[in-house]
């Protein structure tokens, strides 16, 4: 007993060991500039126009003109704003002119109208993939923290093939950008719980990215939540300032949050049109409560544009969850999804492989919860858990997009077992020479 316990250990690696660290970060650089190959010949799709059209609230957001009346008009606040300007950013890089108000408004009056060139999507895309590299980066650091570098070589492996994260990341939208910030935020502090040093800058900087997460879209506060959750697991042994870090990564994700986005304090005063004078008088918090009652709207407005496609009971979310979540969106479902078809097994097969592999991953986390070297992996759970809850409880529309949040959680717990296995068939091979030995 006392042998195989050294052996598992020994086989865990030392966490501290730089060499390490800086190991996971170059096959994650690598892994990563996968994405940048053929970026501009990934298909378009319909709403990169938007945020392409819209990329001009970077020049407004950069040149301090906060109290502007655009930021009012019904653009300011349908898309949150840390994608724009990462667009924003992309085309400035390629020399590319933005579209102005006009093309916005041409956009939600039109959705078939597109404002970009070929190269210029293709510079759009060019931060998108950026934010796709630095989520593989952080996803291998947390399955490190885990259970290893084996694990942590297999997490990244799988989310750079994964289908429908490789696919957004590839697109000049939201969706990565959230995950990105999410992932970071909980690398970071997921360190902070485990040993690593400067906690109250890691603090602050994971508050950073639930900020940048949920400036991308309002899901990413999941992080937030997930903070949250672990900060409490940790509080009752010896890491009692996990709650203070906690504290701290809220403030700074607050401030990130509210400071990104001039529609929550901008000031548009003198104002006749009685459309935006309204907001003179708004409070801050009467504004967010306005962003979040509006991205419920759109959701159930969505349900009755698109019927085919709406998921309006428990049942139904669950079903979707369960088997599109982890069949047609699993690393081994197909490139490109058909959502005509509700279930299929041609889309949908994958389920029978990869939910087991992820059930056997949570399972082992909360095993691994007695071992010193592998006590990280309950967090992990908590993550997954949080993660599954939150998109069960929303998911309006069975569409690919809504699925994300659930991919990076599945793949470290999936990778985790991988690594689990390995490592105990390992141990069997070395015992079996010692016994022939006896």
């Amino acid at each position: 007993m006392n042998d195989t316990s050294a052996t598992t250990v020994n086989l865990c690696g030392d966490y501290r060991g730089p060499w390490r660290s800086c190991i996971v970060t170059i096959v994650g650089i690598l892994c990563g500039l996968s994405f940048f190959i053929g970026l501009s010949r990934e298909p378009h799709f319909v709403d990169e126009s938007a945020y392409v059209s819209q990329a001009y609230f970077g020049d407004l957001f950069f040149t301090g003109d906060h109290d502007s009346v655009l930021w009012f008009e019904y653009a300011g606040y349908d898309l949150p704003p840390f994608t724009k300007y990462l667009v924003w950013g992309g085309l400035v890089a390629g020399g590319d002119s933005r579209p102005g108000p006009a093309a916005m408004r041409s956009w939600y009056g039109d959705t078939r109208k597109r404002f970009e060139t070929p190269e210029s999507l293709w510079h759009a895309r060019m931060p998108i993939a950026l934010c796709g590299m630095f989520t593989v980066i952080a996803t291998g650091r947390i399955a490190f923290r885990w259970r290893g570098m084996r694990a942590s070589l297999f997490a990244m492996g799988l989310l750079t093939i994964h289908p429908l994260f490789r696919t957004h990341a590839r697109r000049a939208m939201a969706d990565v950008p959230t995950e990105m910030g999410v992932t970071v935020a909980l690398a970071l502090f997921l360190g902070i719980l485990f040993g690593c040093r400067r906690v109250w800058l890691r603090a602050a900087l994971a508050g950073i990215f639930v900020g940048l997460a949920a400036s991308s879209k309002l899901n990413g506060l999941l992080a937030g939540m997930v903070i949250v959750a672990w900060a409490g697991m940790a509080a009752g042994r010896t890491k009692a300032l996990s709650v203070g870090y906690a504290a701290l990564a809220a403030l700074a994700g607050v401030i990130v949050f509210l400071g990104l986005n001039p529609f929550f304090y901008g000031e548009p005063k003198g104002l006749n049109d009685s459309n935006f004078a309204e907001y003179e008088s708004k409070t801050v918090v009467e504004r967010v409560y306005q962003v979040l009652k509006h991205r419920i709207d759109v959701s159930s407005i969505g349900q009755n544009q698109f019927p085919h496609d709406a998921l309006t009971t428990l049942p139904q979310k669950a079903a979707a969850l369960a088997i599109q979540g982890f069949g047609r969106f699993s690393p081994f479902g197909p490139r490109y999804d058909n959502s005509v078809n509700r279930f299929e097994i041609a889309q949908d097969w994958p389920v029978v492989i990869w939910l087991p592999i992820v059930v056997a991953g949570a399972v082992l986390a909360w095993r691994d919860r007695r071992n010193p070297q592998t006590e990280a992996g309950p967090y992990l759970l908590v993550w997954f858990g949080l993660a599954v809850i939150t998109v069960g409880a929303f998911l309006p529309l069975a569409w690919n997009r809504y699925y994300l949040p659930i991919v990076v959680p599945s793949i470290v717990l999936a990778s985790g077992f991988a690594d689990f296995i390995i490592r105990s068939a390992w141990v069997r091979m070395r015992r079996k020479p010692e016994r022939a030995d006896a």
